[in-house]
C-alpha cells in the first residue's frame, strides 16, 4: 500500500507542476459552457487528440475548476473515477483519476432529477466517506484512514459522459473533464464508530431500478478496499494542493458498471455488518 501511495503522490505531483503543458488550447471555457447548459461537448474528439497525458489533463482540469467554481460555489468533496481494472484498461490508464465535487452536486435522499439536466446522464452505485479531520491527508494505513473519517454514506452517483455518441473518452480527457462529475444523491450518514477495516471490506451494495436488480457488488470493488480508495483520494488531493477539510465527502468509485439514465426510481441498498442503509432517487 505504501508503495502505491508513493507512486500516486509522484504522479499527481508531476501533474501539479505541469501547468505549461496546457499550451494555448482553450478546453475549459467551451467545456464549462456546454456543462452548464447540459449539452454535449462537441469538440471532444479534437480535445482527446490534444490532451494526451494525465498531467496535461490535470492542467486543463485546474482551469475548468476555476471556471466552474465561479458558477457552482465552494468545493464540498472529491471523487475517484476509473477505479476498476476494466475501466482503466478501456481508458488506457493504470490509475484512477481525481474529480472535484462542488456545492449543489450532492443532493438529498429522495431527490427527483431531470435526465435532460445532463448531456448524457449515467448512474452507478457508489459510496461516500465523510472526512472527520484534516489528518486524513497524512494517513498511510487503512486504520489511520478509518480514524480520520466519521461516516460512510450511501450514494448513487449521476455522472455525465458529456461527449457526443461515438466519440471516445480517453483517460487524460476524463481527467480534464473533472472525472465526469455531475450530480449524486446521498442517503443518511452511517457512523463509523465501532466499525473496523474488516467490516468495511465485507460491506455489500445492490443497485435496483423499479424493483429490478441492476448490479450487486462488494465494497472491495472500490480499489480492493473502500479505505484504500479513501487513502488514494487523500494522497491525490494532497499532491494536487487541494486540502481536505472536516465534512468533505469523498466519492470512492463505482460498485459495478454504470447504467444509462432512463425514467424510473433508482435505489441503492447497503449492508455494513449489522447496519443496513439505503438511498433512492427518481429520474424523469
Amino acid at each position: 500500500m505504501r508503495i502505491l501511495l508513493i507512486f500516486f503522490t509522484v504522479l499527481f505531483a508531476a501533474s501539479a507542476h505541469a501547468q505549461s503543458s496546457c499550451g494555448q488550447f482553450d478546453f475549459a471555457n467551451p467545456y464549462a459552457e456546454a456543462f452548464m447548459a447540459g449539452e454535449t461537448y462537441k469538440d471532444a474528439s479534437s480535445a482527446a487528440e490534444k490532451i494526451t497525458s494525465l498531467p496535461d489533463g490535470a492542467c486543463h482540469q485546474d482551469r475548468l475548476l476555476a471556471v466552474l467554481g465561479e458558477k457552482l460555489g465552494p468545493v464540498v468533496g472529491y471523487k475517484a473515477a476509473a477505479t476498476s481494472p476494466g475501466a482503466q484498461k478501456q481508458l488506457g490508464l493504470d490509475t484512477p483519476v481525481l474529480g472535484v465535487l462542488f456545492e449543489g452536486m450532492v443532493l438529498p435522499d429522495g431527490s427527483t432529477v431531470r435526465i435532460d439536466s445532463a448531456a448524457r446522464m449515467i448512474f452507478e452505485l457508489d459510496l461516500l466517506a465523510r472526512v472527520k479531520d484534516a489528518s486524513l491527508a497524512d494517513a498511510t494505513t487503512r486504520e489511520e484512514a478509518l480514524a480520520a473519517i466519521d461516516a460512510v454514506v450511501p450514494f448513487i452517483e449521476l455522472g455525465d459522459l458529456m461527449v457526443p455518441k461515438g466519440a471516445a473518452i480517453t483517460g487524460p480527457l476524463l481527467q480534464a473533464m473533472n472525472a465526469g462529475a455531475r450530480l449524486g444523491v446521498a442517503g443518511e450518514p452511517i457512523s463509523t464508530e465501532g466499525m473496523t477495516a474488516g467490516t468495511l471490506a465485507a460491506a455489500t451494495g445492490v443497485l435496483s431500478k423499479d424493483g429490478t436488480v441492476l448490479a450487486e457488488a462488494p465494497a472491495t470493488a472500490l480499489l480492493g478496499h473502500p479505505l484504500d480508495a479513501v487513502l488514494w483520494i487523500a494522497q491525490a488531493t494532497k499532491a494536487r494542493g487541494m486540502p481536505l477539510k472536516p465534512g468533505d465527502m469523498l466519492s470512492l468509485g463505482s460498485m459495478g458498471r454504470f447504467q444509462l439514465a432512463s425514467p424510473g426510481t433508482v435505489t441503492g441498498a447497503y449492508v455494513f455488518g449489522d447496519k443496513q442503509a439505503a438511498v433512492s432517487l427518481t429520474l424523469q
